[in-house]
């Protein structure tokens, strides 16, 4: 059984197991202790959970963010972006029975021998989200069952988001245990189960589970108990599991780390500072950040909250990210941009201006601290080998300093600004593993664990990896699709 608690804190799921609050955790780790599991760069979902799926970087696997950069148009990355086999189709080509349930980047849902339940991204109206199609009506039978969480902003209402957040542990578990019931009489080779709501969860909840966080204690107590309780539910679902499949070993993983979001780090002023980057019109620039700070001073009731958890806040948060970003800048005289944000940022360069890009961001100090804000700055081409690296090759990653995360937009705050309405956990790169499978024992990096299931299930991971699905013909999602999800992973601060 492969358990994904996307994003799990080693640290704080040992502090959590220690203090009682998940019991069946705290039974695994008095047989096998928590481990730490290193990710890898950029360390968020997309680049990470394809790696762990074919024990490949994205060099070479093809995934880097959630915008697929290989594909002719800049679309959403998807089961069809994937360009090495992961570890489900080496098993079904080999005649072993799979499920996987909910794991991100498997919509489409493709082709295996036993069953496939597509994660995020996926639309949530409108499409099948399983392998065999006919299962699909299991699913949508289940309450509360969708691909991702849907998004509540805990500054509205911090226990009806939190006990969202449950209902979809609840209903993902639910998945699994009927995809178990419809198709396991003949066994599994092996059993995976993701919770992307964990990742949600902590994303928008750290600050009410982390004693250490400077803001945990001005959280009110209740709220902090509503918070315990989506972890105790959490953690039910493993025992639930456990005991309905029976697994001769088990695997939990994350695919990186937890950890606070004080502040954000804007950098693209740095390159502005330093000649690198172009306005389209300083004058622009001084009505966005003007138009920011007013809405700042008006928003007395947690409004940008509600934005972005309201039916029409996707087209608004699309309107302000052109309004603090794209629309000021002139593209075609700025050599270095960050594209996007999160725990670390994307940045693109042109050729010859690579020292210069670098420099200025670690250079960058905080305006009043004084200190470092940027920790590194890494060209795909110093990260890795393979064939991805020509495509990738303008591209580099930025990594903030701890605490910190990285926004792409100009804000009316300057070159640090608070963290996005609604967030105060990001990723860390050390995530966690719990394993009793021997094969796994030695695992250290999230790209050793598909050689080791492999290796478990007797079969190898070839030299060179084999290629990934074809490619589909036309678009993977509807226009509207595509916007939808788009709006979600902004919410999160990925986009």
């Amino acid at each position: 059984m492969l358990v994904g608690l996307d994003g799990a804190n080693p640290d704080l799921m040992r502090r959590l197991a220690e203090q009682g609050e998940m019991p069946f955790l705290r039974a695994c780790s008095e047989q096998k202790p928590l481990r730490p599991l290193e990710s890898i760069p950029p360390y968020a979902t997309p680049s990470a959970w394809n790696s762990i799926y074919t024990g490949m970087t994205p060099a070479w696997h093809g995934v880097l963010d959630f915008v697929d950069l290989t594909a002719p148009r800049r679309q959403l990355t998807n089961s069809h972006s994937l360009r090495s086999a992961p570890f489900w189709k080496r098993l079904s080509d080999h005649a072993q029975r799979v499920a996987m349930i909910g794991f991100p980047f498997t919509y489409p849902p493709l082709p295996v021998n036993g069953v496939m339940v597509s994660g995020l991204p996926a639309p949530h109206q409108g499409a099948v989200w399983s392998f065999p199609p006919e299962f699909d009506a299991h699913l949508k039978a289940i309450p509360h069952f969708l691909p991702d969480p849907e998004m509540t902003s805990p500054r509205v209402n911090p226990e009806r988001s939190i006990s969202r957040l449950e209902r979809h542990v609840q209903a993902v578990t639910e998945a699994a245990l009927a995809a178990h019931r419809t198709y396991g009489e003949a066994g599994w080779s092996l059993f995976g189960v993701h919770f992307q709501a964990l990742d949600t969860f902590q994303h928008m909840f750290w600050a009410w589970i982390d004693p250490t966080d400077r803001r945990f204690y001005r959280r009110p107590e209740r709220e902090r108990r509503s918070a315990l309780r989506f972890l105790r539910v959490l953690d039910d679902s493993l025992r639930r599991l456990t005991e309905a499949l029976r697994p001769e070993g088990i695997v939990i993983l994350s695919d990186h780390g937890f950890g606070p979001a004080y502040e954000a780090v804007c950098p693209n002023y740095c390159l502005l500072d330093q000649g690198l980057l172009t306005l389209a019109s300083p004058a622009r620039l001084q009505r966005s950040l003007k138009l920011q700070s007013m809405l700042k001073r008006l928003d007395f009731f947690n409004l940008r909250s509600r934005v972005k958890i309201s039916a029409g806040g996707g087209a608004v948060l699309q309107g302000l990210d052109h309004l603090m970003r794209e629309d000021l800048i002139d593209h075609d005289r700025t050599p270095a941009v960050v594209r996007s944000g999160g725990y670390c940022g994307l940045m693109s360069v042109r050729p010859g201006f690579e020292a210069a890009a670098r420099d200025a961001l670690l250079q960058a100090r905080h305006p009043m601290r004084g200190e470092r804000l940027i920790r590194s700055v890494s060209f795909i081409t110093e990260l890795w080998d393979g064939p991805g690296v020509e495509i990738w090759r303008e591209y580099a990653v930025v990594q903030p300093e701890e605490g910190y995360l990285i926004d792409s937009h100009f804000r009316h705050y300057g070159l640090v600004a608070p963290v996005s309405a609604g967030l105060t956990g990001t990723h860390r790169p050390t995530g966690l593993l719990w394993t009793t499978v021997s094969a796994l024992e030695q695992a250290r990096n999230i790209l050793d664990i598909a050689p080791g299931l492999l290796s478990a299930l007797g079969l190898s991971l070839s030299p060179s990896p084999d290629q990934g699905a074809d490619k589909p013909t036309g678009q993977v999602f509807a226009p509207q699709d595509e916007k939808a999800i788009e709006d979600r992973l902004r919410q999160l601060g990925y986009l």
